[in-house]
């Protein structure tokens, strides 16, 4: 970044929105243009602008240092208002006052409005908390015998006042840097957010446990929505270091219904507990995201892999990588979840033999598990999955198209099509609304006419139309098959 311009301006459209409480600024008011320049090696220069309200814009804190308000609409502010406004001194101190003014900072406010207008129901919801733990007896100690508080908690309907209330009793004096460091110990959440969010968050996971991954996605964290004070657990999507992008989740249930993890801790855990948290995720995220497996290997195959040891040396690497699939393949009921070519299955397995030459054919059939999956386990996923979208759609019946756009979105994000990824991500969120049970009869209706839903155009009409007509999606079954 090699220099900024601060300019004063009318709104020409009214479709600008401030940068700060992300409202439309409206046509002809005065907004504060902040102009970044950028200068790349042999490149033209690029620059980029940020707009916000006056009473939403300050002074950059590390820039200007010790510059009066005044001093900067003198010295800094550059007018390009039609009627040089600046030069008329009343106006000047109106726009050095709307700058100066900033709304005061509420704790627990329950009765003001956020930025964005909308009232605080998190702060509505603390408060009443907070109310409930006054009147709690002074001898209700929540910490009793100072042991460890890694406690196996029952879940919460979410509103169970007097329980959070004792909670709050522990977490309500920490500060931000403590809240966070508690926030961290339980490999979940986040850590941003205000003081009063940070709070809820810890109450939440002492009173629930804490959070697990997202039972849609697999590899997002969940969190508190922060607009109906926690009552709602969402998950954001994730970002794929593979692909270099960040995939989009609308993954959306009650508090009550979130998958949860025991212990939480308000200490510091051992080294030991915090390997046992990290080990779970893994797992889920490998058997779970139907990625790959925990290298468990069935005795049936064991046996047929113990076998094969005796001439295991003698074989060249084709044979073993053959011998290989063949043992991955030999029960219906229980099989790696290889691809369907078998030449493309033994490509796969002698990639893994070329980079593990000296590995016996045991412990060759237990890394090819490991990294592919059994088929078994990756169906309990599937269904674990369809469950979980079930419970986030207004009707159940829908679940099914709403975890095939899922799916396509999926391998439309890692072929680098993020545009048609993004449209099956937001054609999820519209269907998950819907009051009423998606049919072939009605499934073109979702785009046209008095019926047609907000957010879901013609193609998608089209898509899911032929998914409740044939099952599937042919689309869909392509993608399956180019990425086995």
């Amino acid at each position: 970044m090699k220099e900024s311009t601060y300019h004063i301006e009318h709104d020409p459209s009214g479709r600008a929105k401030c940068r700060e409480c992300k409202e439309t600024i409206a046509k002809g008011e005065l907004r504060i243009a902040t102009k970044y320049v950028n200068e790349y090696k042999g490149e033209d220069v690029n620059w980029f602008t940020h707009r916000r309200h006056l009473k939403c814009f300050q002074i950059p804190s590390l820039a200007m240092k010790g510059i009066s308000h005044t001093d900067f609409v003198n010295d800094h502010l550059e007018d390009d208002t039609d009627g040089s406004i600046l030069d008329d001194e009343t106006q000047r101190a109106e726009i050095v006052a709307a700058i100066a003014y900033k709304p005061p900072r509420a704790r627990y406010g329950g009765n003001k409005d956020d930025k964005g207008g909308k009232k605080n129901v998190l702060g509505k919801r603390l408060a009443e908390i907070k109310e409930v733990m006054e009147n709690l007896p002074d001898d209700d100690d929540y910490d009793e015998g100072g042991e460890r508080p890694a406690k196996k908690a029952k879940k919460s309907s979410g509103d169970d006042r007097e329980t959070f209330a004792r909670a709050m009793k522990k977490y309500n004096k920490m500060k931000n840097v403590d809240l966070k460091s508690v926030i961290r110990w339980n490999l979940g959440y986040g850590t941003a957010g205000a003081k009063d969010l940070l709070l809820l968050r810890c109450i939440d996971g002492h009173v629930n446990g804490r959070l697990g991954r997202c039972p849609t996605c697999f590899r997002g964290k969940l969190n508190l929505k922060e607009e109906d004070a926690g009552a709602t657990i969402i998950c954001k999507g994730y970002y794929d270091e593979d692909i270099a992008q960040r995939i989009p989740c609308g993954y959306a249930t009650a508090v009550a219904s979130a998958p949860r993890l025991q212990p939480w801790y308000s200490d510091e855990p051992t080294e030991e507990e915090i390997e046992a948290m990290k080990s779970i995720t893994k797992k889920h995220e490998a058997v779970a995201g139907r990625k790959g497996g925990d290298g468990n290997i069935p005795p049936a195959m064991a046996t047929a892999a113990k076998k094969l040891e005796e001439n295991w040396e003698s074989l060249c690497r084709k044979e073993k990588a053959q011998s290989i699939v063949n043992i991955c393949t030999m029960t219906c009921k229980t099989r790696v979840d290889l691809p369907q070519d078998e030449k493309k299955a033994s490509i796969a397995v002698g990639k893994f033999l070329m980079s593990n030459m000296d590995a016996t054919a045991l412990e060759m059939l237990g890394l090819v598990i490991k990294e592919f999956g059994l088929s078994s386990a990756k169906e309990k996923a599937w269904a674990k999955q369809k469950s979980a979208m079930a419970g986030s759609c207004e009707v159940s019946a829908n679940a099914g198209i709403v975890q095939a756009f899922h799916e396509l979105s999926k391998y439309y994000f890692k072929d680098g099509n993020s545009g048609a990824g993004y449209a099956y991500t937001k054609a999820i969120s519209p269907i998950t609304r819907l009051d009423y049970e998606i049919t072939e009869d009605n499934a073109k209706c979702l785009a046209k006419g008095k019926t047609k839903v907000f957010g879901i155009r013609k193609r998608m009409a089209d898509k899911i139309y032929e998914f409740y007509s044939t099952g599937t999606i042919q689309q869909l079954e392509e993608k399956r098959a180019l990425h086995s």
